[in-house]
């Protein structure tokens, strides 16, 4: 859901922009690959932060088993 939200902020973005003559699609459509090539890398690097820290608040005894094993396996 993240990247579908994301991809759509972009394209508005880069549309909005092209019609204001900042961006062209014939000179930046790199900036779109480039864009697409950080954003799993983001969600990876965001998806470890949370695990990091479900982890560290088990450890802590802030949560239980239980809710670490719940909150691992949401997406």
């Amino acid at each position: 859901m993240i990247r579908l939200i994301a991809i759509l902020i972009f394209f508005g973005v880069f549309f909005w922009l092209a019609n204001l003559g900042i961006l062209s699609w014939h000179r930046d459509w790199p900036l779109i690959l480039v864009f697409f090539g950080l954003l799993p890398l983001f969600l990876y690097f965001t998806r470890k932060h949370r695990h990091r820290n479900v982890i560290r608040d088990l450890e802590q005894g802030r949560i239980t088993a239980a809710q670490a094993e719940e909150q691992l396996k949401k997406k």
